[in-house]
């Protein structure tokens, strides 16, 4: 009675994982969609006078990601940007939620995207080309982290 016991036993935890490897392959098979199109996103800021021009438009890499590298300059002053469409539509008017804050290089941040989105600032320690790394993963919150780019 034991031995059956012991076949079925390892009979449902080869199934269950089995089942689990088949899911995580079905879930890599589909493709990302989106809730929200992200793909007419801008970098806009003091740098290009808030304008949505085609130099400063995120490039895709991924489904669920976006780049843009661009020249800053190290002189102790705040970048203030957002990331935003060319209309600056509200659903698509991203930054922080309640205050102006600065990101640090490397780090992942959170933004949100509504008309009250507030500035991100950034203060390069070296003048450089830097990349904006814009990550749609999580569709509803998206992320965003600044990389030195490599000159």
């Amino acid at each position: 009675m034991m031995h059956k016991f012991i076949k079925l036993t390892v009979a449902v935890v080869s199934l269950a994982a089995l089942s689990a490897c088949s899911t995580q392959t079905a879930r890599n098979l589909i493709s990302f969609e989106p809730d929200k199109n992200y793909e007419d996103m801008y970098l806009r800021g003091v740098f290009n006078w808030w304008e949505a021009s085609d130099q400063f438009k995120f490039t895709r890499v991924r489904p669920e990601f976006y780049t843009i590298t661009i020249e800053l300059i190290a002189d102790g002053q705040p970048y203030d940007f957002k990331v935003a469409n060319a209309s600056w539509s509200p659903e698509f008017n991203c930054g922080f939620e309640y205050s102006p804050r600065r990101v640090e290089l490397y780090d992942a941040v959170e933004l949100v995207c509504e008309q009250t989105s507030q500035n991100i600032q950034f203060v390069p320690a070296d003048t450089g080309l830097f990349t904006f790394e814009f990550d749609i993963s999580d569709n509803n919150e998206p992320e965003l982290t600044i990389t030195k780019a490599d000159n």
